[in-house]
């Protein structure tokens, strides 16, 4: 299943995910039951490490594409379909989910 993301989508990490830098690598740890329930480790590039850790509950797609923007020198219309990309596959693998709406 592909989750719907769009620019005024909203995403917040899972709460049973750990985000560590290692050796210089980005990775995201689910811990669903302790160590003995690690069913993967997923890797993030820079930018992908980034914007995971911007990951708020209140930002949504298009705020973090303009922080990308700002951190990164890239131009919107490029990055936010690549943060709206990012987003769906971080919430298909159960590393965020979306935020509904109040």
């Amino acid at each position: 299943m592909t989750t719907s993301i769009g620019a005024a989508s909203v995403v917040s990490p899972a709460p049973d995910i750990v985000a560590r830098d290692i050796a210089g690598q980005h990775l995201l740890v689910p811990v669903r039951s302790g160590i003995a329930g690690i069913d993967s480790l997923y890797t993030a590039d820079e930018v992908g490490s980034f914007l995971y850790t911007r990951l708020d509950g209140r930002r949504d797609a298009a705020a973090l594409a303009r922080l990308v923007c700002e951190a990164y020198d890239v131009d919107e219309t490029r990055a936010l379909p690549d943060v709206i990309e990012f987003l769906a596959a971080l919430c298909d693998a159960g590393l965020a989910r979306p935020v509904e709406a109040p």
